[in-house]
């Protein structure tokens, strides 16, 4: 079984180490999800996004994304793990997102790219917590 973690390059590695200012030692504590903290979270995230980090099959397994539709009130939810939830709503083409139950983004899709791009940035969100 493999452990929840990011694969980085270590230049990817020193490039955190750099831009956070911080030792070797936080960075791999954040990437093997040993800290959990808002720069712990950050590091996570800049690995993920601007780095080319790759996750381990248990956070990819862990954010599987679930899709309900609620056409009374005209939304679409997309629960991605146990905390990190993204609401559409189809009057207004907006989008918000929620973590831990509270909101945390809101952003307006004016098509389908723009609504594709948020939602892999709630996705990655997830990977992040």
């Amino acid at each position: 079984m493999t452990e929840k973690r990011i694969y980085l390059s270590e230049s990817g590695m020193a490039k955190l180490r750099q831009t956070f200012n911080v030792s070797h030692v936080t960075v791999w504590k954040a990437l093997t999800y040993k800290t959990e903290s808002a720069l712990a979270e950050k590091i996570r995230y800049v690995a993920l996004t601007q780095l080319g980090g790759t996750a381990s099959k248990d956070i990819q397994k862990a954010v599987e994304c679930e899709t309900t539709h609620e056409e009374v009130a005209r939304t679409m939810t997309q629960t991605f793990g146990p905390r990190v939830k993204l609401v559409y709503f189809k009057e207004g083409n907006f989008v918000r997102m929620y973590v831990d139950g509270k909101e945390t983004e809101k952003a307006y899709c004016k098509d389908i790219a723009s609504f594709i791009a948020f939602q892999k940035h709630v996705e990655l969100t997830a990977m992040t917590q």
